[in-house]
């Protein structure tokens, strides 16, 4: 979960969300009413090897499944500013490197878009800024060396309250061993209920 806005999670809290207690978390608090990020996984069926987590990210390595199949899961909420952001991609990249060849998955709310398209309603032009930080955000995608997932279902991710204003933000990055380990995976942008 991204964006939780909780400065403590309680065991409770998370035994609600994931329906029982079989289960284990990683936190990372919101700074005032802004940001939060909670990680919930199935505890008997995975390990926890270690965690790390820094400005808009929360990292989780574990052993998963019966085969013990090590695999990193990353939870992203990025802030809306060009230097946070920066920071972000450069601190991703250096987890990355550091940890080799396990199998990856970055999954989050990016706040930034990768094309033209990706965004649509109010201020479509896009500006010299904007074009700034989807090239530097293209850059990361490659440099990580992580594919980022096609959406099925729905073509945005983020939409005003209006309706007219919607762009894609929220994306899920894997690497080639996550794709070697689990197969063909998919990708569903589902309708805005409770969350966006």
């Amino acid at each position: 979960m991204q964006e939780t806005k909780l400065e403590v999670v309680t065991p409770t809290l998370c035994y609600t969300l994931w329906g029982c207690d079989d289960c284990d978390w990683e936190f990372k608090p919101s700074d005032g009413s802004s940001g939060g990020i909670l990680s919930l996984w199935h505890k008997s069926n995975s390990v926890k090897v270690n965690t790390f987590q820094g400005e808009g990210y929360v990292g989780v390595s574990l052993d998963w499944g019966v085969e013990k199949k090590r695999c990193v899961i990353v939870n992203v909420y990025s802030k809306c500013d060009l230097a946070s952001k920066r920071r972000l991609w450069e601190h991703l990249l250096e987890e990355r490197r550091n940890r080799g060849e396990e199998a990856w998955c970055v999954v989050g709310d990016f706040n930034v878009v990768c094309s033209r398209d990706e965004r649509k309603g109010i201020n479509e032009e896009i500006s010299s800024s904007q074009l700034l930080e989807m090239s530097l955000f293209n850059n990361f995608i490659s440099e990580v060396e992580l594919d980022d997932m096609s959406v099925l279902g729905r073509r945005f991710t983020w939409y005003h309250p209006n309706g007219r204003s919607m762009s894609r933000i929220d994306r899920v990055f894997i690497s080639k061993e996550w794709f070697h380990m689990w197969g063909d995976n998919s990708l569903w942008v589902l309708p805005r209920d409770v969350s966006d």
